[in-house]
């Protein structure tokens, strides 16, 4: 019997990336999970637009012309070259059990947001002298020493 890992995953490297960097792709994620596990006992491909589908199912007004960006972070699978003249893509989630984790933990984690907020401290009056650093560094006269 094999004990489960604690060890961070590719997938949720890639759900974590994509979480960070475009958000908004998160709802896409999901419905796509949902299209893939709906068909995993036919093969598991899918079109594009069945994702669409479940988006409109699930009440987002979002539609998505292709799914390239999650291919491009490693949570899909492109199967076979477009159909329909190039209008119809399908695709594969070769992890999707991964995924879902990924997203489960993710959202458990209220979206990665961290415990602390950040903290600035100020400096304080800048461009009153002793502290005028930057306006000085102009009257400063340097020469440089010959390098013969």
């Amino acid at each position: 019997m094999m004990k489960e890992s604690n060890l961070i995953t590719d997938m949720e490297r890639a759900v974590r990336r994509l979480a960070l960097e475009h958000p908004e792709w998160l709802p896409v994620l999901e419905a796509t999970a949902a299209v893939a596990g709906n068909v995993e006992e036919h093969g598991g491909e899918f079109a594009g637009a069945w994702v669409v589908d479940e988006l409109a199912r699930r009440g987002s007004p979002r539609w998505i012309p292709n799914l390239r960006i999650l291919v491009s972070y490693g949570l899909l699978e492109k199967s076979g070259p477009s159909t329909r003249g190039g209008r119809r893509a399908y695709y594969r989630m070769p992890d999707r059990v991964g995924v879902m984790r990924a997203v489960e933990a993710w959202r458990a984690n209220e979206g990665g947001k961290s415990g602390r907020p950040l903290r600035f401290v100020a400096a304080g009056a800048s461009t009153e002298p002793p502290s005028d650093t930057a306006r000085q560094a102009g009257e400063i006269s340097y020469t440089p020493r010959p390098w013969r």
